[in-house]
C-alpha cells in the first residue's frame, strides 16, 4: 500500500526514508521489512504523504470479517 501511494504521489522510498530520519538507503527496507508495519510508523507515513493508511486496513479488516461470517453461516 505504501509503495503505491508513493507512486501516486510521485515520490520515492528514499523520500519517505529521508523524511522519517532514517538513512535514504533504507528506503526500500523501510518499506517492505514487517518490523516497520506497526500502527507508530503508519500514523508517520500517513501524515508525511497525506494518506489515511489507517483507513484502508479498516476497510481490508470490514471486508475480511464480512467474508469470515459468511463462511460461518
Amino acid at each position: 500500500m505504501i509503495q503505491k501511494e508513493l507512486d501516486k504521489i510521485d515520490r520515492s522510498p528514499s523520500w519517505l526514508a529521508e523524511k522519517l530520519n532514517n538513512s535514504r538507503t533504507n528506503g526500500h527496507k523501510i518499506i517492505h521489512e514487517k518490523k516497520y508495519n506497526d500502527i507508530l510508523f503508519l500514523i508517520q507515513v500517513s501524515v508525511i504523504t497525506k494518506h489515511n493508511f489507517l483507513q484502508d486496513l479498516a476497510e481490508i479488516a470490514t471486508v475480511e470479517m464480512s467474508r469470515s461470517s459468511e463462511q460461518n453461516e
